[in-house]
């Protein structure tokens, strides 16, 4: 078995957490990581990522897809790039409004909407909302896409289960504090 770790999100480590990358434990020696700039710097459009592997996962490198190199875009590596070499501050700004977002939303709930259960994430910007108590059955989505007029994602295609929802909290507090609002409303 081989242990292929997404580590995207890596930028968005939220104060308070740490990340250790699966290529810096022993153990995962014989795994593969992929990277990008993608999330934590908006490029998600930009066609470019870093696939690496530990010192056991050659012949897994090898295996891989011949022309897998040469699929990224030209425009996505130099975006990337500079995002990597000039936009260390820009980051570290992002990091600070997530985190300030990540206890706003969690006022937010507390006050509005205080039967959601949810886990301060560590990082990145996705909230996992658990809404069964709300009683808004198994897509609580839906409901909140056509009733509250806020658009979530159901939490079933991201194995969260039926009652979940994810919301994105990298928005502005007044957006996010209109969302958790009209939510509380629509139940």
């Amino acid at each position: 078995m081989r242990i292929v770790s997404d580590e995207i999100h890596a930028p968005l480590v939220l104060p308070g957490a740490d990340f250790t990358p699966l290529l810096s434990l022993p153990e995962g020696q014989s795994g593969l990581a992929v990277f990008s700039p993608a999330k934590g710097w908006n490029l998600a459009g930009a066609k470019s990522a870093v696939l690496m592997g530990g010192s056991e996962a050659a012949a897994a490198m090898r295996a891989l897809p011949p022309g897998l190199e040469y699929t990224t875009s030209h425009l996505g590596v130099r975006l990337h790039t500079a995002a990597l070499v000039g936009a260390r501050d820009w980051l570290a700004d992002l990091v600070l409004d997530l985190d300030a977002n990540r206890t706003l939303l969690a006022g937010l709930l507390a006050e509005h909407l205080p039967r959601v259960r949810w886990q301060a994430v560590e990082a990145t910007y996705l909230a996992w909302l658990d809404l069964r108590e709300l009683g808004l059955g198994d897509d609580p989505a839906h409901h909140l896409r056509e009733v509250a007029r806020v658009a979530l994602s159901p939490g079933p295609p991201f194995g969260a289960g039926a009652g979940y929802a994810r919301l994105n909290f990298a928005t502005s507090p007044q957006i996010l504090t209109e969302a958790v609002t009209r939510i509380a409303r629509s139940v």
